[in-house]
């Protein structure tokens, strides 16, 4: 009876030791450059209409103190140029840039449907470094959001088991002119690797480690975000995350990632 009871412990016990010696060693280990997501969003995707991202980051025009300034391309005459100073654009944000590795890859979009409904989009690709990518909570923390809850939400798409997207309800208070803003968001987001899906961060790490010590190689993992604005009580909002990640779900998804969760049901 008791060896039973301590079954489990000694199985969970041994996963953690597992993980954590896979991440800390990177002996024998290659990184496997084929990514399970494209990195470029749909123009459009349903009702909902794309315009790219892209922000400067000198100092001393558009990113004083890290407020960066951010440009959508469809409104530039040339698309990775400063219109202010003619500096290059990038597809991130100036802290993003010097706090990530060097071959972590962004993209960024904003979609607006004919209702008027905007949502801030971003995939994340991390390259060989693990800590490329981490949980959206320690950012959005950062940033200076209260995380009030979060949960996953079942997203129904054709052809396929439902996807599991994680979302996180947030709130923040802003400071205008005229007094105290409040301001209640929402953020979903999931994970994609060459071959796995999850919207578990320890998830993603158990495979990540797996990948390293049986396979010896590590895969370059993303999470796909999708943000917007919200009321303050209610899960309306609900239905503008269900509305694009049905359909964005498949344009985001290299052709051999998407053959293979299709081709499992």
């Amino acid at each position: 009876m008791e060896k039973s009871l301590f079954k489990p412990f000694i199985t969970l016990i041994f996963l953690m030791s597992l993980t954590m010696y896979a991440l800390t060693s990177s002996v024998g280990v290659k990184l496997n450059q084929i990514p399970g997501v494209s990195m470029d969003f749909p123009n459009q995707v349903g009702d909902w209409v794309g315009n790219d991202l892209k922000f400067c980051h000198n100092p001393d025009t558009c990113a004083k103190g890290y407020k960066d300034a951010a440009y959508y391309v469809r409104d530039l005459v040339f698309p990775d140029i400063c219109p202010n100073g003619g500096d290059r654009l990038y597809n991130c944000s100036r802290a993003e840039k010097e706090q990530l590795p060097a071959d972590t890859e962004f993209v960024k979009s904003a979609f607006t449907n004919a209702a008027g409904m905007r949502l801030h989009t971003s995939i994340v690709l991390s390259g060989s470094a693990r800590d490329s990518i981490h949980r959206p909570q320690r950012c959005l923390k950062g940033q200076g959001n209260t995380l009030e809850s979060e949960y996953s939400l079942e997203v129904p798409i054709a052809g396929r088991d439902p996807l599991d997207v994680r979302v996180i309800k947030t709130s923040r208070v802003f400071q205008t002119e005229e007094g105290e803003v409040p301001y209640y968001g929402f953020y979903a987001y999931w994970f994609v690797g060459q071959t796995r899906e999850t919207s578990s961060h320890y998830v993603r790490m158990f495979w990540l480690a797996w990948d390293r010590v049986i396979n010896s190689e590590a895969n370059r993992w993303a999470y796909i975000a999708v943000s917007g604005k919200r009321e303050a009580e209610g899960t309306d909002f609900e239905e503008h995350i269900l509305s694009f990640v049905q359909q964005v779900y498949p344009e985001v998804l290299t052709d051999a990632f998407r053959s293979r969760v299709y081709a499992q049901q």
